[in-house]
């Protein structure tokens, strides 16, 4: 490569440096949360351990909720690092760096180099990017091959790729189905086939359904789905299609509600600090005349409102909204840098540093919050709270003389804020979102669940070598405890049921999050 490229591409390298560092830093200090990413790590675990990379299974049994494309790859990463938190999240981490790397690419072709890369700095500090590709989860997949397959689209629409783009989108759009299901063709289509609506340039139409496309999606995506229905039948499309994937969208069966604004402050707060800067850009568009910028109010928007019209709702579904958005906010970023910065009704340097020392103030209250619930680690926040205080009265000051000393400031606070709350997170999502001290004292043995909150006990898909059951009642754990003593993790309500019950002697083994309890019963 001439010195001359391998200097261009320096400023590239260096932000996916930064951006790797960030992701792996700490990476496995923090316990598997929530009820999904030990269940979803399990699966990646019978599969690798299988050697069986078709049908997904947990506890052995068939697991048709999602496709395999993060098990297959965390079965890679387990047969490098070992069964860890760490190579559980690889895959996020990886699929972070994709998504960080086709910001950059996207907004250098879109706008120029220097917008690309303060896009893709967005992208690589914004929380929402940082919370998913640290997850041992699908959503960081998805939005990552969705961002590549639309900014190929993007490219080739707007006259800036040649015709191998829209191919190689359409296999992008195979891995992003393969990732987390039809999502993976449907968020495309709709950006695309919005963006050919508002432009009646229906010549793109044939662009976009080229039939090597189409057919390389086929070859890629399809031959999972033939075996899985071939293997599976009538449950595949019921569970899969039907229940995961129809029913999520349509109602809220899966317990995810939440209001039709539910987005709004999700994506607010999961770009801070570049909030105040997001709106300034977004007050710069201008889609009646400008293409790009219709295909970017597009891309953002439309995917934005189907999440938000959708029965159920989870911060990870709208991960996809983050690169355009990034874009958006790069291109505000380097007018701020030249002090170019304009916007109408207030939307300048001044409106966005105001936006984001507010939400700073909110942000900063982490530590009051915690101490309000009783967590005894409330004090870990308080730097991190610091820091945002920080950022944000140092962005309001020179924001007017100093337009590019603040956009400095906001991207030193950006990776600053990441650091601290890497390093005050673990004990605090531990001990909060995560069952797996519950797991320490069982050696291996079975355990019986009988009422526990299911983010603690599911911590024993992963941490007790998916060695959990449920169970129905005092009576099974009764039964049970007649051939010996048995484990047993419930909610505080069971366990006064348990002490009461007669002929039954209980010991305490470890207390997790939410009262629940691991239990050792015995017969008197």
């Amino acid at each position: 490569m001439p010195q001359n490229q391998a200097s261009d591409f320096r400023p590239a390298f260096l932000l996916l440096a930064l951006t790797a560092a960030l992701l792996l830093f700490r990476l496995g200090r923090v316990p598997l949360i929530g009820p999904d990413e030990p269940r979803y790590a399990r699966v990646a675990v019978e599969m690798h351990r299988s050697g069986s990379y078709v049908v997904p299974t947990l506890q052995g049994q068939p697991w048709l909720e999602k496709p395999p494309l993060y098990y297959w790859l965390a079965g890679a990463a387990f047969s490098l690092l070992g069964e860890t938190e760490t190579a559980a999240r690889l895959p996020s981490v990886l699929a972070a760096l994709l998504l960080v790397a086709s910001t950059v690419f996207f907004g250098a072709r879109l706008s120029d180099r220097e917008t690309g890369l303060h896009a893709g700095f967005v992208a690589a500090t914004a929380p929402l990017a940082f919370a998913y590709g640290r997850a041992a989860a699908m959503d960081m997949l998805l939005a990552a091959t969705v961002t590549c397959a639309v900014g190929l689209m993007a490219l080739r629409l707007l006259g800036l790729a040649g015709r191998l783009a829209v191919p190689a989108a359409w296999v992008l759009m195979a891995l992003a189905t393969l990732a987390k299901g039809p999502l993976g063709l449907l968020l495309p289509g709709l950006i695309v086939a919005g963006y050919v609506l508002a432009t009646r340039e229906w010549r793109h139409v044939r662009t976009v359904l080229s039939p090597a496309g189409i057919a390389l999606f086929l070859l890629v995506a399809g031959p999972w789905y033939l075996l899985m229905w071939r293997h599976e039948g009538r449950a595949f499309v019921d569970v899969f299609l039907l229940d995961h994937n129809l029913q999520r969208f349509t109602s809220t069966i899966h317990r995810h509600p939440g209001p039709i604004l539910y987005y709004v402050p999700v994506l607010l707060a999961g770009v801070f600090p570049w909030t105040g800067l997001a709106l300034a850009g977004l007050g710069t568009l201008k889609p009646k005349t400008s293409r790009g910028d219709l295909f970017l109010l597009l891309w953002l928007v439309l995917p934005f409102l189907f999440f938000s019209a959708a029965g159920s709702k989870l911060p990870g579904y709208i991960v996809p909204c983050l690169p355009p958005l990034a874009l958006i906010t790069g291109r505000a970023a380097h007018q701020m840098a030249l002090g170019e910065l304009r916007g109408p009704l207030g939307t300048g340097p001044r409106a966005a540093a105001m936006v984001t020392l507010l939400l700073a103030c909110v942000l900063a209250a982490a530590p009051l919050y915690l101490r309000g619930v009783g967590d005894p680690d409330w004090r870990l926040a308080i730097p991190f709270a610091a820091w945002c205080l920080l950022v944000g009265l140092g962005v309001r000051l020179r924001a007017l003389r100093d337009p590019a000393g603040a956009l400095g400031l906001l991207r030193v606070g950006a990776a600053g804020m990441l650091v601290l709350l890497a390093w005050a997170a673990p004990p605090i999502l531990a001990r909060r979102e995560s069952g797996r001290s519950l797991f320490a004292r069982t050696g291996g043995r079975e355990v019986l669940v009988w009422g526990a909150w299911r983010t603690a006990w599911m911590a024993g898909y992963f941490y007790n070598d998916g060695k959990v059951r449920q169970i129905e009642g005092e009576r099974e754990i009764a039964d049970a405890a007649a051939g010996g003593p048995v484990l047993v993790i419930c909610g505080p309500g069971e366990r006064r049921r348990l002490e009461a019950a007669p002929g039954l002697a209980l010991t305490a083994l470890a207390e997790g999050p939410r009262s629940t309890a691991m239990l050792l019963v015995r017969r008197r």
